[in-house]
């Protein structure tokens, strides 16, 4: 992909991001994906996890769900975007059940994308 391409191709997601997830955000969508953040959504919840799935262009620092310790704790983390170099963990931010890290991952990237409205969905800590 050419320069132009990919500014064209950035730009489109924006307003894909501004105009079709953005109005997505509501208390009751965080919450359905609280109650289930693996398995079955609804279409809404279905569109902005694709979204956030994707790549965008960038690998490094595309934020995943790292197992620690097996069944016991997971932590959220940052790819390096390197084969090869290991992945940088965030040891403040783990877990006692892939749902819940899972849902941290969901309100992280919310924040990441901009999509945390602290007026209309609160802190999030309570999420």
């Amino acid at each position: 992909m050419n320069d132009h391409q990919k500014e064209v191709y950035l730009e489109t997601d924006q307003r894909i991001l501004e105009h079709r997830i953005k109005p997505l955000i509501t208390k009751e969508l965080i919450e359905e994906h609280r109650n289930n953040p693996i398995g079955k959504h609804s279409e809404n919840l279905k569109i902005v996890l694709n979204y956030f799935r994707r790549h965008h262009e960038e690998i490094k620092g595309k934020y995943l769900v790292i197992c620690t310790e097996p069944h016991k704790k997971w932590c959220l983390g940052e790819h390096p975007g390197d084969r090869g170099k290991p992945y940088i963990l965030f040891e403040n931010e783990c877990f006692d059940s892939r749902e819940k890290a899972e849902h941290g991952l969901f309100i992280k990237r919310l924040k990441k994308y901009g999509l945390w409205d602290e007026e209309k969905l609160g802190q999030g800590d309570d999420l």
